[in-house]
């Protein structure tokens, strides 16, 4: 998992004592500049429990959990293909006979413009998608649908190995075979573009082996959110 560099985690004042058997939570999720964001993907996972619990922002980036006691939860955001580590939350757990009453959190983050898919691998020195790499886009077609608008840019980026020519197509068709791929899930073809950029843009050494490993890469990049 990744994390997002600058987040951050507003709460109200402490938990008030009321009816509730769990701990009820309003989330309101904005950028940095109060814009809500709508149709955003919260999960809070119980680190002890383990227990999944999710939530998606409304068109006025509101959504309301109950958060069983006595837990630690890692809240994670999803975003372009991965899911961003944001913090973590404790819900104590209440004195005998007393529950929670609701509180509010609001998490504010900017999106990253870019974002590199780790677990996206194709056969050597071909276009074909392996089998392992199903699960990052699967994830990532269920963000563009449900995003509705968003638009991104795959680009592809191979090492320097073998010809300048030979490695701007084989980039070419490593994009394209992703919006293929995307498309087959149900993401609107004009959400997607593809761009192959070959060897042109190294981000490491291409004199070394785990360099190379590097610049091999597919990198989905936010055109319009």
């Amino acid at each position: 998992m990744k994390s997002i560099i600058a987040a951050l985690l507003v709460l109200s004042s402490a938990f008030v004592f009321s009816q509730e058997k769990k701990a009820p939570m309003n989330v309101i999720v904005t950028n940095y500049l109060g814009v809500a964001i709508p149709n955003d993907k919260i999960t809070f996972t119980g680190k002890n429990s383990k227990l999944e619990i999710v939530g998606i922002t409304n068109e006025r980036g509101f959504f309301k959990v109950h958060l069983p006691a006595g837990d630690e939860y890692a809240i994670k955001v999803e975003v372009i293909g991965e899911q961003l580590d944001y913090t973590t939350f404790e819900v104590p757990t209440p004195p005998r006979g007393a529950v929670f009453n609701t509180r509010t959190m609001e998490i504010r983050y900017e999106l990253p413009e870019s974002i590199v898919l780790e677990d996206l691998q194709f056969a050597s020195g071909k276009y074909t998608i392996q089998a392992s790499s199903y699960p990052v886009l699967d994830q990532l077609a269920e963000y563009l649908i449900r995003k509705k608008k968003t638009k991104i840019r795959v680009e592809g980026h191979t090492d320097s190995d073998g010809s300048s020519a030979s490695n701007k197509t084989l980039s070419e068709n490593r994009a394209k075979a992703v919006k293929s791929y995307l498309e087959d899930k149900g993401v609107p073809a004009e959400l997607i573009d593809a761009k192959g950029l070959g060897e042109e843009h190294p981000i490491e050494d291409n004199s070394t082996a785990e360099g190379k490993a590097k610049n091999r890469r597919t990198e989905i990049h936010l055109v319009e959110n």
